[in-house]
C-alpha cells in the first residue's frame, strides 16, 4: 500500500485528541482514504495519488506532471496546474474544479459544482450541478446532444444529452459578454461534441444509403 509522504504542518485543534495533519504534500506516490482529513493537499513531480475516500476541506492542487485519481471522498476545491492530470470516477463530491496552464481533467463520474477549464477537459460521465466555464477545448462524449442557447442560469445556454452509459445529463454553460476587463467568455464555442461509436456507425450508414439512392 502506498503511504502518505511529507506531512508539512500539524495543528492542534481545541484538544490533543483532535490533533491531525492538516496540510500534506506528496512528492512520490500516495493514497488518501476513508478517515483521512486535510485542509490542503499538494502533489508534485510525477507522483500519482489515489483518493478513494476522506475529506479535503480547502484546496487539493496537482502540479508538475503529477496524476491524481479520485474515486471517492469529498473536496472543496480541486485544481490542476502545469502538466498535471485529474482523473475522476466513482462518486466523489467536489465543489469546484479548475484546470489551468497545461493541465487536463478526465471526468467519468462524480458530482461537481462548477468546472472551470483553461486547457483540456474530457467529459465521459458524472454530474455538473452548477456550471461549466471554458476558455479552451472541452470534449464531451455521449449521444442525443441538444443545445438550447436560451436555457440555463449562466447566459451560455444549456447542453443536454446522454453519457455513453445511457445516463442523461444536463449542463449549464457559462458566458460573459463584455466583462469589466474586456473580452468575452463563451463556453459553447469551446465545446466539442463527440458521439458514441454506435451513433457514428448509424450516421455512416445513413450517408451510405443516401449515396446509393443518388
Amino acid at each position: 500500500m502506498r503511504k502518505k509522504i511529507h506531512t508539512i504542518l500539524i495543528l492542534v485543534l481545541l484538544s490533543p485528541a483532535l490533533c491531525r495533519a492538516t496540510t500534506v504534500a506528496f512528492y512520490t506516490d500516495g493514497v488518501i482514504q476513508e478517515g483521512d482529513e486535510y485542509r490542503y493537499v499538494s502533489v508534485y513531480n510525477d507522483a500519482t495519488v489515489d483518493m478513494t475516500g476522506g475529506i479535503v476541506t480547502k484546496i487539493f492542487t496537482a502540479y508538475d506532471s503529477s496524476t491524481v485519481n479520485i474515486s471517492g471522498g469529498a473536496l472543496n476545491i480541486l485544481d490542476s496546474f502545469d502538466s498535471s492530470t485529474l482523473n475522476l470516477s466513482g462518486n466523489p463530491q467536489i465543489n469546484d474544479i479548475g484546470v489551468y496552464f497545461s493541465g487536463t481533467v478526465n471526468m467519468f463520474g462524480g458530482t461537481i459544482g462548477s468546472v472551470q477549464i483553461d486547457n483540456i477537459a474530457n467529459l465521459y460521465g458524472g454530474i455538473i450541478s452548477d456550471y461549466l466555464l471554458a476558455t479552451s477545448t472541452v470534449n464531451i462524449y455521449g449521444y442525443n446532444f441538444q443545445y438550447n442557447p436560451l436555457a440555463g442560469d449562466y447566459r451560455g445556454g444549456q447542453l443536454t444529452g446522454f453519457w455513453m452509459n445511457d445516463t442523461p445529463f444536463s449542463i449549464d454553460l457559462y458566458a460573459v459578454y463584455n466583462p469589466p476587463y474586456g473580452g468575452t467568455i463563451d463556453t459553447w464555442s469551446h465545446v466539442v461534441l463527440i458521439p458514441e461509436p454506435a451513433t457514428i456507425l448509424l450516421l455512416g450508414l445513413g450517408v451510405l444509403m443516401l449515396k446509393k439512392r443518388n
